[in-house]
């Protein structure tokens, strides 16, 4: 209720201090957890009181939780989790359904201070105890079209409103406009739903005596009080009792309390690290990309480097852990462009750091890194699901005098892909049932197919292996697959486009050849017949089998396929050619065409 009337009161104001600021539309969204049978009453309930005290000024819509059938989900030991992962989703679906690209959640400091609490209790430290982050894309929602960094829409600024802003601002939303005129035209995702907390640096109290100065009632979840529902429950339960040290109680301060400046000093550090990896990934030449594949090469900076005003009022003890930590931050930027990971965990990348920049303790100031130690460091390695490999730019090691920080490595180019996959762990598979009527908007014309214009009834987006976005039509009787092209299924290709036509043959060869090195070809996604395992398609490539081009037309199965959502450096642009698209113009991302 608080962030509500808030954001009802703010609205108000809107055309006073803020122009236009009123004719943003509210929703609220109230979650039925359906963990008792009074939760969805009190959900109902909850949108009567936003109906009585705002009025018809906030559009409300309650999203009940679904869980397995025969779960009791207060009977859970993991209650908590499940219930947070299950609550995530249904608003990320609801913000995609809506077109709300920003979603504000009302947490507040004894919230953070609860956080933080749970994770000294679990074993965190350091980095672990920075409380609830007041931004962040939407979590748990991993493979969920239009939630997480995809599903972004056609985004024009009408040309009356560029003419108002200050042209500082005009030119910043002409910037992103070109970044996602950028991932529109090369085939990647973008969109999704981002996280704000803006009640973070408030207490209860605080947002208490707001609610009674407007005249609305404070609404408690029955569930906060039972103390043995789930650890956060408990630790509410004691520290609204006082049972907890003075610097651990923060639940009836107005002040911040000890714990909540601790936790907020952390979070600042983390945030600096991030901004200073960030300056970083920058600096870094993306040297090619190519997205049919996500094979990447790059050349990074000798040294990650630190801009910090207060980097050296530190020891050299406290800079060298700064330079790790930036390091470690920096790999991490690099390898998440290809990699199939959801998270890649800092602590994973000690030897990635080393691999990659060396000896930290040699510092940007001594100008050269001796040659035994760039010996030492591997040459190849894996972390976070990305293979990495450095190649040699030329034979002799040249002394560097005065290296600047962001100073690009002469030496050598690192070129990361996808790993092989393990033969004894099971390789990524979706599962595309029988749609046999095709939606109208997927007939298109002949031999251009997937028609551009959105429509209802689209077949599901699929995130395959954590890369690539593909949206399968599958008007066949028999289910599809997405799998990798493994070795074997590329051979039956090989015999089969050999007995039919060796100029396909050698267009597929040539194909492969230039997605990257030969093991890059075997991380390619396959649409391939669940019943006879032959592939249909290369997607990402543009090839299409004989065993397709054999169905009648209206039974041949269509799709679309993008790469995730990737931040490249500012210096990558669309016309500089260093990214290849997924397909060109007319490809069978669309439809239709195939390699003939």
């Amino acid at each position: 209720m608080a962030l509500a009337t808030l954001c009802y009161q703010l609205r108000k104001l809107g055309d006073v201090h803020f122009p236009g600021l009123s004719d943003i539309r509210l929703q609220a969204f109230i979650v039925d957890h359906k963990a008792r049978p009074e939760s969805t009453r009190e959900a109902r309930q909850v949108v009567n009181s936003l109906d009585k005290y705002l009025g018809l000024n906030v559009n409300t819509e309650i999203l009940p939780l679904y869980w397995p059938p025969g779960v009791n989900p207060s009977g859970l030991p993991n209650f908590e989790t499940e219930a947070r992962r299950l609550r995530y989703q249904a608003l990320g679906k609801a913000c995609y359904k809506a077109d709300i690209p920003t979603l504000l959640l009302g947490h507040h400091r004894a919230d953070g201070d609860e956080t933080v609490l749970m994770r000294l209790v679990a074993g965190y430290r350091g980095e672990g105890l920075r409380g609830i982050s007041e931004n962040t894309e939407i979590p748990y929602c991993t493979g969920v079209y239009g939630a997480t960094q995809s599903g972004g829409r056609a985004y024009t600024v009408p040309r009356k409103e560029t003419q108002r802003v200050e042209v500082q601002e005009a030119k910043g939303q002409q910037r992103i406009l070109e970044q996602l005129k950028f991932y529109q035209e090369q085939g990647f995702e973008y969109g999704g739903v981002k996280i704000y907390r803006p009640l973070m640096d408030y207490s209860k109290p605080e947002l208490k005596a707001t609610l009674e100065a407007a005249g609305v009632p404070w609404v408690t979840d029955p569930t906060n009080h039972d103390p043995t529902l789930s650890i956060r429950n408990a630790i509410r339960y004691l520290t609204q009792r006082h049972l907890l040290p003075k610097a651990l109680d923060s639940g009836s301060q107005k002040e911040p309390s000890p714990l909540s400046i601790a936790s907020s000093n952390i979070r600042r550090k983390y945030q600096r690290r991030n901004e200073q990896a960030a300056l970083s990934y920058q600096a870094c030449d993306i040297i090619s990309f190519d997205a049919r594949s996500g094979h990447l090469q790059v050349r990074i900076p000798i040294f990650p480097a630190h801009r910090d005003p207060e980097f050296h009022l530190l020891t050299q003890h406290q800079q060298l852990t700064e330079m790790e930590h930036i390091a470690a931050r920096l790999v991490r930027l690099l390898l998440s462009i290809v990699s199939p990971c959801d998270t890649i965990s800092l602590q994973t990348l000690k030897t990635a750091s080393w691999a990659m920049f060396g000896n930290l303790q040699e510092g940007p100031q001594m100008g050269s890194r001796p040659k035994r130690v760039t010996e030492l460091r591997p040459s190849k390695f894996t972390a976070g699901g990305v293979l990495c490999e450095r190649i040699e730019m030329r034979s002799e090691e040249t002394p560097r005098s005065g290296a600047h920080p962001f100073s690009l490595d002469p030496d050598s180019i690192w070129c990361l892909s996808r790993e092989p996959y393990i033969k004894r762990l099971a390789e990524p598979v979706r599962i595309v049932p029988p749609a046999p009527t095709p939606p109208p908007s997927w007939r298109g014309e002949k031999n251009k197919g997937v028609s551009q214009t959105a429509f209802p009834e689209e077949p599901e987006w699929q995130l395959w292996d954590r890369r690539y976005w593909i949206q399968v039509l599958n008007p066949t009787d028999t289910p599809l697959e997405i799998r990798p092209l493994s070795r074997a299924r590329l051979d039956r290709i090989i015999k089969t486009e050999k007995k039919d036509s060796s100029r396909r043959l050698l267009l597929l060869k040539n194909t492969l050849r230039s997605v990257g090195p030969p093991h890059v070809r075997y991380t390619l996604p396959a649409i391939t017949d669940e019943e006879t395992g032959n592939v249909l398609a290369l997607p990402t490539v543009g090839f299409v089998s004989q065993d397709l081009l054999r169905m009648r037309e209206e039974r041949r199965p269509r799709w679309r396929v993008r790469f995730k959502h990737v931040v490249f450096p500012e210096g990558v642009r669309m016309e500089d050619k260093r990214v290849v698209k997924l397909l060109d113009e007319g490809g069978i991302m669309e439809g239709g065409v195939c390699v003939t």
